[in-house]
C-alpha cells in the first residue's frame, strides 16, 4: 500500500508523455501511477513501456467511456489519498506534497485543492484565476461555502479534477456523476464536490500547483456534443439548491443576470438554450423551494437533455448505438444475454414465467440488469422518487445500481438491509418480523424478496404496518400467468427441484394469479399494473426490459393505489 495514487484516465497521446513526466517529477514520493488505457487497441502502451519506473502500472481497459475508465483505475488503486491526472494536465512538482501535508493537517477532510493555471497546446500561460489563498495558507470549507461561492456565482473555484486530492475513505466514486437524482452530463467535477462537502469538510490550499490545459480536441471545448450541459447544469444545480433554502433572494437575483448573460453568448448555435432563457425570470418570480420542479424548467431540462443525448448518438455514427440505459443514462450499442439463458427449465417456459428477460439482461456499461432498470423507469414515472428530503425509505435487499442513485437523493431516512446482509452499512432484517415502528416508511422497495421467504402473507403483513398511510409499497415478484394458483410444496424441495419448477435453487415457491389476494388479504391495495399502461413510451427493446413484467404497486390507501 502506497500513500498517494496518481490516477490517470487516459484516452488521447498527444500530451501523456508531458503528464506522466510530470507526476514522476512530485517531490512526494510514496506514489503509484496508475495509466488507464482506454483505446480500442492499447495504443498507449508505447508511450508507458518508454519508463522503466516501477510506480509505473499500465491498464488496457478499451472501454472507451471515461467514467468505467475512472473506475477501473479506482478499484486497482492501492493508495490512501486519490490523485487524479487527466492525461492532457500537468502537476508541479509540489502538487501532492502540499495537498498531502493539507489532508493529514485535517483528517476529516473529504478532499483537498489547490489553485491552477490554464496553459495551451504548448505549455504556455493563457490564464491565471483569482487568488484564493496566499502561497501555502490552508484553509476548511465547508458545503455552504460551496454552494454560496461555486453555486450562487456559476464559477468552478475548486477547479478540475486534476486539481484535487481525495481521502478515498471518505469519497463515493458511485456519486461522482450525479446531483440529486439527475445524471450530470458536463459539471460531473462541481456535482461531485457538492455530494463529498454534505458529509465533510474541504481542505484549500493556495498555490498555483497544477496546469489544466485547453486545445480543440478535448471533450470539454465548446464544440463537444454535451456542451450545453455545461450551460443548463449550473441553472440545475442553483435552483436544486434554492428548494432546499440555501441561497438567498439576492443571490438569485444576481445569478439570473449572469446566467442570461451567459445563455445568450451560446443560443445561437445551442437552439435549446432559448427555452432557458425565457424562464429565467422564475428564479426571481418563483418561491425558492418551487425552483426545482416547475413545469417549465423541467420541460426545458428533459428537451435539453434529450437534444444532448441525441448529439452524442450522432457524433458516434461509426458505431451508432440504439439503446438507453435508464440506470447510468449511457447509450449502448446492445443488452448483454445472461450466461444461462439457454438453460431455463421446460416448465418455466411452459408457464410463461414472468421475471427476467435474459436476452437484454446486462448493461455493457454499467452491468445493472434489466429488472433494475425497469425498477427504475416504473419509480420515476410513478414519481416515488421525487421530493425525499422528508420521507423515510425501506429497502430490502437492495439492487447495487440503485442505491447510490437512491441516496444522492437525500431522503430523511434510507435503511437498507437483507436477511443475509451483503454489505457493511446494511442491516440484518427479517421481512417477516419487521423490527420497525407501525406507520413509520413512506416508501419501501422490496424486490424479488417474496419468492424467497417462508411465509409471504406475514411479511406482507409487517410490510403493510410499517407503511405510513399516505406510503407505497414497491415488490416486485417472479409469477406465472398461467398458473391459477401458486405452486408450493409442503415441505422443502431440493435446489434441483426447485430450479426446475420455481426458476432459481433458492425459490421457495412461483406464485400464480392468485399472488395479488396474498397483498390484498394483507390490508393492501393496488394491482399489477402493465407495462404498457405505466411505460405506453418507453420501447421494451430501446430501454432493454421485458415488457410482461408489471409494475407491483400497493398503499394502504385505496386511492393511493
Amino acid at each position: 500500500m502506497v500513500t498517494v495514487s496518481i490516477l490517470i484516465p487516459s484516452f488521447k497521446s498527444t500530451y501523456l508523455k508531458k503528464s506522466l513526466d510530470s507526476a514522476l517529477a512530485q517531490t512526494f514520493e510514496d506514489v503509484e501511477i496508475l495509466v488507464g488505457d482506454d483505446t480500442l487497441h492499447g495504443d498507449l502502451e508505447r508511450i508507458t513501456s518508454q519508463y522503466n519506473n516501477p510506480k509505473i502500472k499500465y491498464f488496457h481497459h478499451g472501454f472507451q467511456d471515461g467514467a468505467q475508465n475512472c473506475k477501473a483505475l479506482w478499484e486497482k488503486s492501492s493508495g490512501q489519498y486519490i490523485k487524479w491526472l487527466y492525461d492532457d494536465d500537468l502537476l508541479l512538482p509540489k502538487s501532492v506534497e502540499a495537498l498531502v501535508s493539507a489532508l493529514r493537517a485535517h483528517p476529516q477532510a473529504a478532499f483537498a485543492f489547490h489553485e491552477r493555471v490554464f496553459i495551451d497546446e504548448n505549455d504556455k500561460v493563457i490564464g491565471n484565476p483569482p487568488r484564493l489563498l496566499a502561497d501555502g495558507q490552508v484553509g476548511l470549507i465547508d458545503r455552504a461555502f460551496l454552494v454560496q461561492n461555486m453555486i450562487g456565482t456559476s464559477h468552478n473555484f475548486v477547479g478540475e479534477p486534476s486539481n484535487i486530492l481525495l481521502n478515498k475513505n471518505l469519497a463515493d466514486l458511485s456519486r461522482r456523476q450525479y446531483y440529486k437524482s439527475w445524471r450530470l452530463q458536463f459539471l460531473t467535477d462541481v456535482g461531485s464536490y457538492l455530494g463529498m462537502a454534505e458529509a465533510a469538510p474541504v481542505v484549500a490550499v493556495g498555490g498555483y500547483l497544477s496546469a489544466f490545459r485547453k486545445h480543440g480536441s478535448q471533450t470539454s471545448n465548446a464544440g463537444s456534443p454535451q456542451f450545453s450541459a455545461a450551460l443548463f447544469e449550473w441553472e440545475l444545480m442553483l435552483r436544486g439548491e434554492a428548494s432546499t433554502g440555501g441561497l438567498s433572494r439576492e443571490v438569485l437575483v444576481q445569478a439570473q443576470q449572469r446566467l442570461d448573460h451567459l445563455y445568450r453568448m451560446y443560443v445561437g448555435s445551442l437552439p435549446e438554450i432559448q427555452g432557458f432563457i425565457d424562464g429565467l425570470h422564475e428564479l426571481s418570480d418563483c418561491p425558492p423551494e418551487q425552483l426545482l420542479d416547475t413545469e417549465t424548467f423541467q420541460t426545458n431540462l428533459n428537451r435539453a437533455r434529450e437534444l444532448v443525448a441525441s448529439r452524442i448518438a450522432a457524433r458516434k455514427n461509426s458505431n451508432p448505438h440504439t439503446h438507453f440505459c435508464a440506470v447510468c443514462e449511457q447509450w449502448v450499442a446492445g443488452w448483454v444475454p445472461h450466461p444461462n439463458r439457454d438453460r431455463r427449465s421446460e416448465f418455466m417456459k411452459l408457464m410463461n414465467a414472468v421475471g427476467s428477460n435474459l436476452d437484454r439482461y446486462g448493461c455493457p456499461n454499467c452491468h445493472c440488469n434489466d429488472r433494475d432498470r425497469h425498477l427504475w423507469l416504473y419509480l420515476n414515472r410513478a414519481k416515488l422518487l421525487n421530493q425525499l428530503s422528508g420521507k423515510r425509505i425501506l429497502h430490502m435487499a437492495p439492487e447495487a445500481m440503485l442505491e447510490p442513485r437512491i441516496r444522492a437523493l437525500g431522503p430523511l431516512e434510507y435503511i437498507c438491509g437483507d436477511l443475509f446482509p451483503h454489505a457493511p452499512h446494511h442491516q440484518k432484517i427479517n421481512v417477516e418480523t419487521l423490527g420497525f415502528p407501525d406507520n413509520y416508511f413512506d416508501l419501501i422497495i422490496c424486490n424479488h424478496v417474496l419468492e424467497h421467504v417462508a411465509d409471504p402473507a406475514k411479511a406482507l403483513s409487517e410490510l403493510k404496518r410499517c407503511l405510513t398511510p399516505t406510503g407505497h409499497l414497491v415488490a416486485q415478484t417472479p409469477y406465472s400467468p398461467r398458473l391459477k394458483q401458486t405452486l408450493e410444496m409442503t415441505s422443502p424441495v431440493s435446489a434441483q427441484f426447485a430450479t426446475l419448477f420455481y426458476g432459481q435453487d433458492d425459490h421457495v415457491r412461483l406464485f400464480g394469479m392468485d399472488m395479488i389476494d396474498y397483498f390484498h388479504a394483507a390490508g393492501l391495495n393496488g394491482r399489477l399494473i402493465p407495462h404498457s399502461e405505466a411505460l405506453d413510451d418507453a420501447d421494451p427493446l430501446q430501454w432493454g426490459v421485458n415488457e410482461h413484467e408489471p409494475f407491483f404497486l400497493f398503499s394502504k390507501d385505496a386511492g393511493l393505489a
